[in-house]
């Protein structure tokens, strides 16, 4: 090989090393199910997933399910659920990224893909707390389109049917349900929402198996 070749062929991949990766917003699922690649040299490691998708960096929208600081302040975690799977972001050092994340916090959070002990796991570049509803319902909606133009298909209890009616009718409810400080029962949210006792009582029993509402007293239902 030329000596001015290997060198063009040097440099290419030191570029290729260093060069950002884009944050793939992807489910939870699809890292956890996908195979782990350690990468060569100064070449990035990675996800493949089960539709060929190489992620080295990840975007992941999900409701905190877990917190964790140790004593000494030097490691932390968090533990995302994204009703297919959870995951954890890992802090070490500095706990200033998740010093502003509670349990039951909806977060988007965009980090690097790792692995140590068979555990894949997310070292965090930017957590965004999300309060409006709508940016998960999009989320969703832009998932379930990249898995369709990829012909991997989503189980319903992983993503729900977002036709145009219904995300609205989420958002409905969701508004309804989370304008009751303490909670909000069935006859509020019929009365808040312009929609068939039965179809928005069938939204409610989605978004509590989804695990993004819950009961804290019978009766009464809340954004978690």
């Amino acid at each position: 090989m030329p000596i001015k070749k290997f060198f063009k062929d040097i440099i290419q991949v030191y570029r290729m090393a260093i060069e950002r990766q884009p944050a793939k917003k992807v489910y939870i699922s699809d890292l956890l199910k996908g195979r782990w690649v350690k990468g060569e040299g100064m070449q990035p490691s990675y996800i493949e997933t089960i539709a060929g998708e190489k992620i080295s960096r990840a975007r992941i929208l999900g409701t905190v399910v877990q917190k964790f600081i140790s004593e000494d302040n030097k490691f932390g975690s968090i533990t995302l659920d994204d009703t297919t799977e959870t995951i954890r972001v890992k802090v070490f050092k500095t706990m200033k990224p998740i010093e502003h994340v509670n349990v039951g916090d909806l977060v988007d959070v965009i980090g690097k893909i790792r692995e140590f002990d068979d555990e894949i796991y997310i070292i965090p570049e930017i957590i965004n707390k999300i309060t409006d509803p709508n940016i998960e319902i999009l989320r969703r909606a832009e998932l379930l389109k990249k898995s369709v133009s990829s012909g991997i298909e989503k189980t319903k209890d992983v993503t729900p049917d977002i036709s145009k009616e219904r995300e609205d009718l989420r958002v409905a409810v969701l508004k309804a349900i989370e304008s009751k400080k303490d909670g909000a029962v069935f006859d509020d949210i019929v009365k808040m929402v312009k929609a068939s006792e039965d179809k928005i009582e069938e939204i409610i029993d989605e978004l509590l198996s989804e695990g993004v509402c819950y009961e804290p007293s019978p009766g009464k239902i809340k954004k978690i």
